[in-house]
């Protein structure tokens, strides 16, 4: 029998857009879409911070101005109830995606556990 797990994995995206997480994170951002400042000053925190990372993936490190823009941006969109709204979707969607991930690398674990060094309280 042969096995596609490529298939199962894109029944398992289709399936990630009808949970309450993902629908739940989807309204936030729609939410966040709809407060046009707000929306903006995200994007520019985005790009400032993909900008930043982009410069350290490439061995040099950001400036103190393009670091204190981070932060100004940082500050300024996680006061928003909308940008924290956002944050706590994304929260649980990753939490959702942290349980699946131990799901589905269980056999891996399974697989290395007579090696695994045991934890305290674990028998």
């Amino acid at each position: 029998m042969v096995v596609n797990i490529y298939d199962t994995a894109n029944e398992l995206s289709r399936q990630l857009r009808e949970t309450q997480e993902y629908q739940g994170l989807q309204k936030a951002f729609e939410a966040l879409k709809a407060d046009s400042e707000t929306f903006d000053t995200f994007k520019k925190f985005q790009q400032a911070q993909a900008d930043a990372q982009h410069k350290q993936m490439t061995g040099q490190q950001p400036t103190d101005d393009e670091i204190k823009n981070i932060q100004n941006l940082a500050k300024e969109v996680s006061g928003k109830k909308v940008v924290q709204d956002l944050m706590n979707q994304e929260r649980q969607v990753d939490s959702m995606l942290q349980q699946l991930n131990k799901t589905i690398t269980s056999p891996i674990q399974e697989l290395y556990s007579e090696v695994m060094p045991k934890m305290p309280g674990q028998e």
